[in-house]
Formats: C-alpha cells, structure tokens, sequence
C-alpha cells in the first residue's frame, strides 16, 4: 500500500497550543479505545468536524465512522490528520481520554499535555 507523503498535522505542547490558537469555544470527549477504534477503520487518514452540535469522525474519503443521528451536511469541512500522528498523540498523551477542541478557527485534539493541531481541511484534501 503506498505510503502518503504528505502529513497532516503536528503534535505541540498544549501550553502552546492554549497560546497560539485561543480558548476552546466546545469540547468532544472521546475515549482513546474509541478513538482508536476509528483509527483502525480510516485508511490513511482520519478527519473530524463538529456540526448542530455533534462530532462527526470520518476517515480517508470522508466516509463516516462515527454512528450519528443525521448524515452531514455534503459542504461541511472536516479537520484531517494523518491517522500515524493520532497515533502518536495517543502514545505521548497517555491519557484514556483524548478531547476534540473547537476554537474559533481550529479544530484540535488534546490528550494529556500534548495537542495535535495543524491539521488540513477536506475539501479540498479528503485522501
């Protein structure tokens, strides 16, 4: 399977996470397991969005992995990363639980006192 050169997202300190991207404006607790879980489903890459208040986790593709009510909307923008710096996150983290940060401009994900920001939109890039 050929590898994807190209990577989605970077791993920081949340201290400095906190610094540069601003206050959470809404949170996603997910367990690492679940996480993990949909790691294991998405390809090469996993993305994630937050519409009318619900999380929606999708991997390469945007094909849905998480089991929501409604189906997104077609023009919703996900946050895509690549599934290996998920990974990473998890294994820095340590943590069994792994938040979903909503800023004003950026999605990220914290686990422990590590945050894996820098991610790109789908569309355009959706693997």
């Amino acid at each position: 399977m050929a590898q994807n050169p190209i990577e989605y997202g970077r791993i920081i300190s949340a201290t400095e996470g906190e610094t540069l991207f601003g206050k959470v404006v809404s949170s996603y607790q997910l367990g690492s397991t679940e996480l993990l879980g949909y790691i294991q489903n998405a390809g090469n890459l996993i993305m994630f969005a937050e519409e009318n208040a619900e999380l929606y986790v999708a991997g390469t593709g945007r094909k849905i992995l998480s089991s929501n009510v409604q189906p997104p909307s077609p023009d919703l923008v996900f946050n895509v990363f690549n599934v290996s710096k998920v990974d990473e996150l998890l294994a820095l983290g340590g943590n069994t639980q792994t938040d979903v940060q909503i800023r004003t401009d950026v999605l990220d994900l914290r686990n422990g006192a590590f945050m894996l920001e820098f991610g790109t939109p789908c569309p355009p890039y959706c693997g």
